[in-house]
């Protein structure tokens, strides 16, 4: 249930459209090593970015309508890799909390991802996930992401969707050596511009998925 909240992840992708990525075998490269994701800061030590959407439908659609696979949800641009699969580590399946997989990307790095939170109640969602142990050099500057969706039924046919998303950046890379002025670069550089773009467009694209 829910493919949509089972990995937006760090995968840097903005909705430039839709495109088509041939079918490949996502597997550990040489030399892999699972480990264990990194402990978890508090918030107030993390650089974080929230979006919102309202969709019309009942809470029941809307995790029914996302639960496409991965690569069917994500868009990509130009510049940005996408998803060519998925790749599971711990458990069958990933959703249920403790399941852990590794995604492989369009340019050839991969990344874990492990659900750390799903609860679900029949007027409330809540989906938490940690993503970590990246090997694009795009993500050198970060150590780990937090992503974190709360879904409420408004109970008169609408459901309201909120993500937020972390990152715990690297002290010893920049910005994030930087401090708190390395954490501010970040977040008007990347995380307020590109990735909130694309957290727009997933929503979005979500929305307009669930309501047609």
């Amino acid at each position: 249930m829910g493919a949509l909240r089972f990995s937006i992840s760090l995968v840097f992708i903005l909705s430039a459209g839709v495109v088509a990525v041939p079918a490949q075998v996502c597997a550990p490269p040489p030399g892999f090593v699972d480990i264990p994701h990194p402990a978890i800061a508090n918030a107030e030590e993390l650089v974080s970015h929230t979006e919102e959407v309202t969709i019309n439908r009942p809470l029941a659609a809307v995790l029914h309508g996302s639960s496409r696979p991965l690569k069917d949800i994500i868009h990509k641009s130009d510049s940005l890799p996408g998803v060519t699969g998925e790749h599971m580590l711990v458990q069958d399946t990933f959703g249920t909390p403790g399941s852990r997989r590794l995604t492989c990307l369009t340019d050839g790095s991969t990344l874990e991802e492990e659900v750390l939170q799903r609860e679900q109640t029949s007027n409330s969602y809540h989906f938490r996930y940690v993503v970590w142990n990246y090997t694009s050099e795009t993500a050198r500057p970060i150590v780990y992401g937090v992503g974190d969706f709360h879904d409420t039924d408004l109970g008169d046919g609408r459901t309201h969707v909120v993500w937020t998303y972390s990152f715990m950046l690297n002290r010893e890379r920049f910005p994030g050596e930087l401090g708190s002025f390395g954490q501010f670069l970040f977040r008007v550089g990347f995380l307020d511009r590109q990735y909130a773009d694309m957290m727009r467009a997933t929503l979005n694209g979500t929305k307009a998925n669930v309501e047609r």
